[in-house]
This record gives C-alpha cells, structure tokens and sequence, in this order.
C-alpha cells in the first residue's frame, strides 16, 4: 500500500479551517479516485514547527499513484475541480513537502489517540528496512506496555536514506513513557541504523481519529 505523506505550511490561525478543507476534499473528482484521506493533525507546536499541519492519505498502489499524477499535475491545468479547492486552499497555506510512503507491515486504519507521535528519521543508506523490522520486534512492544500503540511504519520512496514513523498515544500515557526507566536503551539501539531522528506531537483534525489511544 503507498501513502502520500503531506508537510503543509499553514497561513496565521488557519490550520483548523485548512484541515476541515482537506477534510471535504473530493478526491474523486479533483484526484481522479487517487486518495483516501487518513487523518489530518496539526503540530503541537512545542514539539515542531508551526504553524503546520500534517495530512497523510491511503494511494490505491502505483495504478491510483499514477492516476494522481495525472490529474493533479500532468493534466492540472485541466482539472476545474483541483483548481477550485487550490485556490480556496491558498488562503490558508503557502505551500509543503511532499513524501511517497510504502507501507512496512500492517497499517491500522482503526487507530485513535488524544495525541499522535510523528517520527522522521534518516537511515543509512538502504537500512529502512532493519530499522523499521527493529522498531516493530523491538521497540514496539515495550512502547505499547506504555500506551503508545504502532500505527504504521513506512519507508519513503524515491531516497534510501529516510523512514516515517506514526504511533497513538494520550499525553498522561506520553508523560509518563519520557520518564519511563526501560530495560532497552532504544536510542543506542536506534543508532545503529540512524543518521538523525527527530520526533514531533500531533493532534487530530478529524473526530474520528481524536479518541483515546
């Protein structure tokens, strides 16, 4: 399964209005039946940089990836309804990075959490897959002995060099797993296939995804 991993820089106190926008989305008028939104957050903004949101969307494999590319940029001056929402969108955003998941393993579609643990990560070169085979066997169970549950680990297409990571947590159950003495030193661990790691706090701007983890 690909994902399209979405880093949106937004506009002022626009981040609620753009995630309701992305939200309404009609993707298979303006994506050519390309994306299924998966959830929509906005960075807690001591944890990251903001004022962003992150939005990450489920691509049909590489037939409904190429069916994007088409609608949104091959055929984009084409596609009336993509260049609606673009400019209703601008009044929100300025613009945003852009990543290509694949899926590692399960992605669990039914997952919930007060707060959501976003991780980038660069690898060494071809070592996503060891390091994300480490973070399900070995660091995943202990971190849902602490609340916070895998909800999918990915690599990103295009580079060798780099990983996104998603978990559901709850902040009492965050709090207390930052102060948590475990029995493995994960970041020694991590370091044998990182070069950089960098983890940031997400909350939900869709109901369905902002329960308990």
């Amino acid at each position: 399964m690909l994902y399209l991993h979405e880093v949106i820089d937004i506009v002022g106190e626009g981040a609620r209005r753009y995630m309701e926008l992305t939200e309404r989305f009609d993707t298979d008028a303006a994506a050519d039946r390309g994306l299924t939104l998966f959830g929509t957050w906005q960075v807690v903004g001591v944890t990251g940089r903001w004022p962003q949101v992150v939005n990450l969307w489920a691509i049909d494999g590489w037939e409904g990836w190429g069916r994007l590319v088409n609608a949104a940029n091959v055929k984009r001056a084409e596609n009336r309804p993509l260049g609606e929402w673009w400019q209703e969108a601008y009044a929100t955003r300025t613009g945003g990075f852009d990543r290509l998941l694949s899926a590692v393993g399960d992605v669990d579609d039914a997952a919930t959490g007060e707060l959501w643990v976003h991780e980038l990560t660069e690898v060494r070169p071809g070592a996503a897959s060891e390091y994300l085979a480490a973070v399900r066997e070995e660091w995943a169970p202990v971190a849902a002995r602490h609340g916070h549950r895998l909800v999918g680990a990915f690599e990103v297409q295009f580079t060798d060099v780099e990983v996104v990571t998603l978990w559901a947590t709850d902040l009492a159950s965050h709090l207390e797993f930052e102060q948590a003495d475990l029995d493995i030193d994960w970041p020694a661990r991590r370091r044998h296939f990182t070069t950089r790691w960098r983890e940031e706090l997400l909350v939900s701007g869709l109901t369905e995804r902002a329960g308990g983890a």
